[in-house]
C-alpha cells in the first residue's frame, strides 16, 4: 500500500503546480474531476480531437514549438517542460518559483542525482502526457484508466529513442539545457548513457511512478 501512496503523493504534488508548468489555469489539474479532455489547449498539446480521439505515441507537446515532426528529429525539443517536471520532482514543487536552500532533503540529494539520464528524461515526458491526460492516477498495469494510454510502452519508446540518439548534437544540447535548468550546471554526457542506466532505473523506482512491477501482487491497494 505504501508504494501506491508514495506514488500518488509524488504525482499529487506535481498536479498542484501543473498549471504553472504548462502556463494554463491551475484548476484544470488541481481538481481531479475537471474535464481536461474538453479543453482545447490540452487537446492540441496531445494532438487529439473529437474526430480523432486516439492518443499519439509522440504528441505535439513533446516537439520543438509543439509542431509534430514525423521524422522525430525535433522530438524532446520542448525541453523546458521536461526540465520543469524534473525540477519539481527532484527539488520540490517550490523550486519552480524560488531557489531551494536548506529545508528538507530533496529527492535529488536523497538519490545523489546530479545530471539527467535517458530514463529520467523519458520519465518526465511520460509525466507531461499523464498530467495533460484525463487520467487521475497511475495504475499498476501501466494503462490509463480513462485514456487507455499505455504509459509503460510510452516510457520504453522514449527511452529507446533517447538511447539511440544520445550522442547526437541535438540531444546533447537538450541534455545540457535541462541540466542547466534543473541542476544549475550545463553538463553533457559525452561518455554516453551506458554507465548511468542502472542508476536511472533506480531513480525511476524511487519516484514510484512507473515501475509497476515492483508493486505488491495485490490489486486491492490502488
Amino acid at each position: 500500500k505504501s508504494i501506491s501512496e508514495a506514488r500518488s503523493s509524488e504525482i499529487n504534488k506535481l498536479c498542484g503546480v501543473t498549471g504553472d508548468i504548462f502556463g494554463l489555469p491551475g484548476m484544470y489539474f488541481a481538481n481531479t474531476n475537471y474535464r481536461r479532455a474538453d479543453v482545447t489547449e490540452i487537446r492540441d498539446m496531445l494532438g487529439v480531437s473529437a474526430a480523432n480521439p486516439k492518443y499519439k505515441t509522440f504528441p505535439p507537446v513533446l516537439f520543438l514549438g509543439m509542431q509534430e515532426d514525423s521524422s522525430l528529429k525535433t522530438m524532446f525539443g520542448n525541453w523546458e517542460l521536461l526540465a520543469k517536471v524534473l525540477k519539481a520532482a527532484l527539488h520540490g514543487v517550490t523550486s519552480l518559483h524560488q531557489e531551494t536552500t536548506g529545508g528538507p532533503k530533496t529527492n535529488a540529494r536523497k538519490w545523489n542525482f546530479e545530471q539527467v539520464t535517458p530514463g529520467s528524461i523519458a520519465w518526465a515526458a511520460v509525466i507531461v502526457i499523464f498530467l495533460l491526460s484525463p487520467d487521475t492516477e497511475f495504475q499498476k498495469s501501466g494503462l490509463g484508466k480513462s485514456s487507455s494510454i499505455n504509459y509503460k510502452d510510452l516510457f520504453y519508446h522514449y527511452k529507446k529513442l533517447l538511447l539511440t540518439k544520445w550522442d547526437s548534437r541535438r540531444i546533447q544540447t537538450i541534455i545540457q539545457n535541462i541540466n542547466q535548468e534543473v541542476f544549475g550546471s550545463a553538463k553533457s554526457s559525452a561518455s554516453g548513457p551506458a554507465g548511468q542506466e542502472d542508476h536511472s532505473s533506480e531513480i525511476i523506482r524511487a519516484m514510484n511512478a512507473l515501475d509497476m512491477n515492483s508493486d505488491s501482487e495485490s490489486d486491492s491497494d490502488g
